[in-house]
């Protein structure tokens, strides 16, 4: 659909004229003798996508309109056209925020070209604000799902970095517990939000190709290289770089690194120039860098530097009932991507995924609930709908059934709940013998059976 321009001249063939030439370009356009016409349309609903004013007229002038505009709507370009033209009146409507200014006699062709670039521009502003407006909400506090304790810990600690523009950041924890989630938050949610974010996974790169994507190169470096290129800590001055599982870094790229943070300036390869940035590093790992460093396979000094603020991500095993938040979020974002329109999780699914012991975390979560959705032909996901991969240390799905195991968060009746579940399932014996485990006469575990609907556990069991 095209743009929808507005001309502001107190000249009435003005208007008539540019109208024309613009509707011939397949604008929508419209003309007004005023400025107070123009917004009394603005009022009743109708918004343009460019203004082109007058500068002078005598109810309002065109540095007055766009000052008027800019309250109501700032992403409108203005072009001021003037008779009158001069350096101090460009530079007031430029300062006032006009995209640029005609000068009168309008050359038509100039106009129309200045209109198009102007559209354009705008355009390109508007998506960029739209991008970041996704990019809060996406990468927001309440990206981080979860009442725990763990992840309340995890979440203050971020809204501390709020504030924080420089220092390092480490991110800990298990394969799939969302660090690469987090360390968009700190950026998103903090100073450098305007910059760049860009990652990489040192353990996918060849060090030797590392080197010349973290660093850069200049023109003959090595063979391939027929012309320069900036590393990514070039690419995201201002912004923030993101390294992911550091701890595979060679010892060479580790002092290069650590000779970085240390001075912010760095030489592309085959450089004899320094290289001076202000990009932010948060780095994350899945191993005990602490041992490493012991082992003498990493660098203590670069260990202390990478260290400044940890933040260690909890396994979804310790985050209790968290898991089912979580899941919703997925059955959420699946609903909208695969047009489904399921409603939650049955009783019995939820159980089952807090059974779960989650070895691949959230990462594992995600793809058992994307597999359900896409072949879910009920209202509500089932148990059968989840397919879960080993459970070694899960409620229900043990390695040893001597075993019981809960995730940390839950409440005492969960427990109860799951505590009995088990007893039902394993023991091979009749009622008056789980009564007799459990402590509890056979009349008390008829009514918890009820309570917690383990009817269809109890028949596992020879009555």
């Amino acid at each position: 659909m095209k743009a929808t321009i507005f001309v502001v001249d107190d000249e009435p063939k003005i208007g008539q004229l540019f109208c024309t030439v613009l509707r011939r370009d397949g604008y929508r356009a419209e003309s007004f003798l005023s400025p107070v016409a123009m917004f009394e349309a603005i009022e009743r609903g109708q918004m343009p996508d460019l203004v082109l004013a007058d500068l002078l007229m005598p109810d309002m002038s065109g540095l007055e309109l766009i000052e008027r505009l800019r309250q109501i709507n700032d992403s409108v370009p203005v072009i001021i056209m003037t008779a009158h033209s001069s350096v101090q009146t460009a530079v007031e409507a430029m300062r006032l925020g006009a995209f640029h200014y005609l000068s009168k006699p309008i050359n038509l062709e100039e106009m129309r070209a200045l209109v198009q670039k102007a559209l354009e521009v705008y355009a390109f502003r508007r998506e960029l604000v739209e991008v970041r407006r996704e990019h809060e909400v996406r990468y927001g506090l309440d990206a981080l799902i979860g009442s725990s304790p763990p992840i309340q810990q995890v979440r203050a600690t971020l809204e501390r970095l709020r504030y924080v523009s420089n220092s390092t950041v480490l991110l800990r924890g298990e394969t799939g517990t969302g660090k690469n989630l987090v360390a968009r938050i700190i950026h998103h949610t903090g100073p450098r939000n305007k910059g760049r974010f860009l990652e990489i996974n040192c353990a996918a790169v060849p060090d030797n190709l590392l080197e010349a994507e973290l660093f850069g190169y200049e023109k003959g470096a090595f063979t391939d290289a027929r012309q320069a290129k900036p590393g990514l800590l070039e690419q995201a001055d201002g912004g923030t770089v993101f390294l992911d599982e550091i701890d595979s870094l060679s010892p060479a790229l580790q002092a290069k690194l650590l000779s970085f943070l240390e001075t912010r300036t760095f030489r592309r390869l085959g450089g004899l120039e320094d290289i001076s940035v202000d990009t932010r590093v948060i780095a994350a790992t899945n191993t005990d860098l602490e041992q490493k460093v012991a082992e003498k396979t990493f660098r203590k000094d670069l260990y202390y530097r990478l260290n400044v603020i940890s933040i260690t991500l909890p396994p979804l095993r310790a985050m209790g009932r968290d898991v089912l938040a979580i899941a919703q979020a997925f059955i959420a974002h699946y609903n909208r991507e695969l047009g489904k329109q399921i409603r939650g999780l049955t009783e019995a699914a939820e159980d089952r995924l807090l059974a779960h012991s989650w070895p691949g975390n959230v990462r594992e979560l995600r793809n058992v609930i994307e597999r359900a959705m896409i072949f879910a032909q009920s209202a509500y996901l089932g148990p059968e709908d989840l397919v879960l991969g080993e459970e070694p240390a899960g409620v229900g799905a043990l390695q040893d059934e001597h075993i019981f195991c809960f995730p940390s968060g839950g409440t005492l009746e969960e427990l109860e709940k799951a505590y009995i579940k088990h007893i039902l399932r394993t023991v091979r014996g009749s009622y008056a013998e789980v009564a007799e485990i459990l402590g509890i006469s056979k009349k008390t575990l008829w009514e918890k059976r009820k309570r917690y609907g383990l009817d269809e556990a109890g028949n596992l069991v020879r009555v």
